[in-house]
């Protein structure tokens, strides 16, 4: 989003320069970064089996038996193609696209990284609780992700060099594009891409994946969706109604599921698309996994697993207080017996039944020491109080009636 070069969207690592200075889009080509010393060097260590630093968050979810995004790609295959020195002769058919962090939402697992709306609402309410401030800026990793300038907007696509030069890559030589904002459909950039390379007839070569919230959606999607090889509608759904409405501020849970059934209705048309959902399992919502997976389910009118399916990559690690980890052990026990109770339910659907065991399974064990949980319990409730009362929204407390309770009695 900053315009950055990583090696995926899983690592907080940038790509740097023989100098050190982390490679940017404005400044260097991606023939320059595809074979510069850190990809080089990061190769052969893949290479030689060595486990990167920027590779720890997989790393940490496999352990706890979660998927990571190490699962989804043939790295195997990609690495034969690695030469002595660690280069590569043939620049990517692939390409995980980020444009900027302009958003419509706030969601309550993101940062100002990634929405441009998040750091601005926080300074807003810093205006009138300068503690609280002081307080988020300090609990980087706690409360909120990786707190740097809360002001931070990246537009480096905007500058019309990179822009030429990025879309015309895009177009002439990727194969297999996911776009990521901020969220695109919110960007003009993003159409302005498919645009380009519907006016180019490159689309027919292309498959896409384009990430987004569901709050918006473009006519023209029903002449370009259709020229792709093929699509994928990455849904960031999580949860029915409130729920989601309260993680991801300020949706309309209506709005979301209409533009759903557009993305359904282009998919039942024209056939080369799909759906996935991708939930951000977190605290705020895991006491409605199973709900919200039977809605998915029904959504998708027997097309589950062929046209229609799920996502796990998306468990809430950071900011911690949106961990469930967090919760009292007293409510990760009451929701692990609810979860319980839909296990032989989920058996036959592929995809669903052993990462679903995985979060019961987790639920039922202590991870975090007392200290700790009791911390991130107090910073839960201090950070989502007073952005609720900020927001004059339906608050968590009369969401999660059970685990304000659990909460209240956990800290006494």
């Amino acid at each position: 989003m900053s315009g950055s070069v990583r090696l995926c969207c899983a690592t907080m690592e940038n790509a740097t320069d023989k100098k050190g200075n982390r490679m940017h889009m404005n400044n260097d080509s991606l023939q320059k970064a595809w074979n510069s010393d850190y990809m080089k060097n990061a190769r052969l260590k893949m290479k030689n089996g060595e486990v990167l630093e920027a590779c720890t968050k997989c790393m940490d979810q496999e352990a706890r038996g979660y998927q990571s995004m190490r699962d989804d790609h043939g790295e195997e295959e990609n690495l034969k193609k690695v030469n002595a020195d660690g280069s590569m002769d043939t620049m990517p058919h692939s390409m995980e696209l980020h444009f900027g962090n302009v958003c419509n939402l706030k969601c309550k697992m993101c940062a100002q990284d990634y929405s441009n709306q998040i750091g601005k609402e926080l300074l807003k309410i810093g205006e009138k609780d300068k503690d609280f401030l002081k307080w988020v800026q300090k609990q980087s990793g706690n409360v909120n992700n990786w707190t740097n300038n809360l002001s931070v907007e990246y537009t480096w696509f905007q500058n019309e060099k990179t822009k030429r030069r990025l879309i015309e890559y895009v177009s002439e030589h990727i194969t297999l594009l996911t776009i990521i904002g901020g969220e695109p459909t919110v960007i003009p950039e993003f159409y302005e891409l498919l645009d380009y390379c519907y006016e180019n007839d490159t689309l027919k070569d292309k498959v896409i994946t384009i990430v987004t919230n569901l709050t918006n959606t473009n006519p023209k999607m029903t002449k370009w969706l259709p020229e792709m090889k093929s699509w994928n509608i990455w849904a960031s759904l999580d949860g029915i109604g409130e729920v989601t409405e309260y993680i991801r501020y300020p949706s309309n849970f209506k709005k979301v599921t209409d533009n759903l059934n557009f993305y359904k209705q282009m998919l039942s048309e024209h056939g080369n698309g799909s759906i996935t959902f991708s939930p951000a399992i977190q605290l705020l919502n895991i006491h409605q996994l199973d709900d919200m997976l039977k809605w998915f389910i029904d959504f998708s009118d027997g097309t589950w697993g062929d046209k229609i399916n799920i996502s796990w990559n998306a468990q809430v690690w950071y900011p911690r207080i949106c961990n469930y980890d967090t919760a009292p052990r007293d409510y990760r026990l009451k929701v692990a017996d609810k979860l319980d109770k839909s296990v032989e339910y989920f058996e036959k659907y592929k995809g669903i039944s052993y990462f679903y065991n995985t979060q019961i399974e987790n639920l039922r064990v202590d991870h975090l020491d007392p200290e700790t949980e009791i911390y991130l319990q107090k910073s839960f409730m201090r950070y989502n109080d007073t952005q609720d009362k900020h927001r004059n929204c339906t608050t968590w407390r009369e969401l999660l009636p059970d685990l304000e309770q659990s909460l209240t009695k956990s800290l006494k």
